[in-house]
């Protein structure tokens, strides 16, 4: 019985992992090494045309979903108490705030590499997101080790509420999911 709980995860990420290429081609040269020099505005590092398609889409649908697991599992049981110590449940809501970690940091290093993808998005999103998915990676160190650090988790979310907000003002409304 355990095994069957544990190979239908593994056959899901295995799966998951299969697909084709959506790396966009200009006049036979990717588009994301091309040498030609950057035009006017034009972050550094940041595509001249698009390389991921649907990757504005994409990247509002994984943002959602890491800023859902992040509120909804860590956060809010952080302001309401429940992941100090002697707190009723304490150690059932650190395993779940450790777990929402993990895949939060999960979905924000996918949503990083669509914003790297997508010129629109490299060049309004791509610093806020690397500066999050740093602050999220040495949250999620902690989390594992049962230890929270309450200022971490306030610039997680202030971060997260900045993301937001650079988000609308390009057109894209990221909702909690």
């Amino acid at each position: 019985m355990f095994r069957k709980i544990l190979v239908v995860p593994v056959l899901l990420v295995a799966l998951a992992g299969c697909g084709t290429s959506n790396t966009a081609t200009t006049s036979g040269v990717d588009a994301t090494t091309s040498s030609s020099p950057m035009s006017m505005g034009q972050a550094a590092g940041c595509p001249t045309v698009a390389t991921t398609k649907f990757a504005k889409t994409r990247f509002v649908a994984d943002a959602g979903l890491a800023f859902g697991s992040f509120h909804r599992y860590i956060y809010k049981p952080y302001k309401d108490g429940a992941l100090k110590s002697g707190a009723p449940g304490q150690k059932k809501a650190i395993v779940k705030a450790a777990a929402a970690a993990v895949f939060t940091l999960n979905r924000l290093n996918a949503g990083r590499k669509l914003v790297s993808e997508d010129p629109t998005l490299c060049k309004t999103l791509k610093a806020p997101v690397d500066a999050l998915s740093s602050m999220s990676s040495g949250m999620v160190g902690k989390l594992k080790g049962g230890n929270v650090d309450p200022g971490q988790l306030d610039s997680v979310s202030s971060a997260i509420d900045g993301i937001k907000t650079n988000a609308s003002g390009s057109g894209m409304n990221i909702q909690d999911k």
